[in-house]
């Protein structure tokens, strides 16, 4: 009977322990929403834009920019891993390219760009 009790213990600890594949792919701690927000009032006018990056698990994904509820822009995207940085290819020929990592600000996962500057938030 201590045999068995034993044996369920170290098979209960061991399948909470252990992690699937997608769990140790650092590369898919990008996946996601990513959104960055601002606004501004002048004169009782007040006006807001919001960009929106979503990264898919097969490296593509979508950023659209709107401007008070109306969506101004959007573009498909390819992104790859390489070391600690994400970097971004649109397929509009308008955009440059990005890098970003991901950093965390007061408990929130951020996406920041090069230059260590948050960009958007984890929706």
């Amino acid at each position: 009977m201590k045999k068995l009790f034993l044996f369920l213990v170290v098979a209960g600890t061991l399948s909470m322990t252990s992690c699937s594949k997608d769990d140790d792919d650092s590369s898919n701690a990008i996946v996601g929403t990513w959104v960055m927000e601002s606004s501004f009032t002048i004169n009782d006018y007040t006006s807001t834009s919001r960009d929106v990056w979503v990264f898919n698990s097969n490296e593509t994904g979508t950023y659209t920019e709107s401007e008070d509820s109306q969506q101004i822009f959007e573009s498909t995207f390819t992104w790859a891993k390489d070391g600690d940085s994400y970097n971004v290819v649109y397929d509009d020929v308008e955009m440059s390219a990005d890098s970003f990592t991901i950093g965390n600000l007061l408990g929130t996962d951020t996406l920041e760009d090069e230059e260590g500057y948050t960009v958007a938030i984890r929706e």
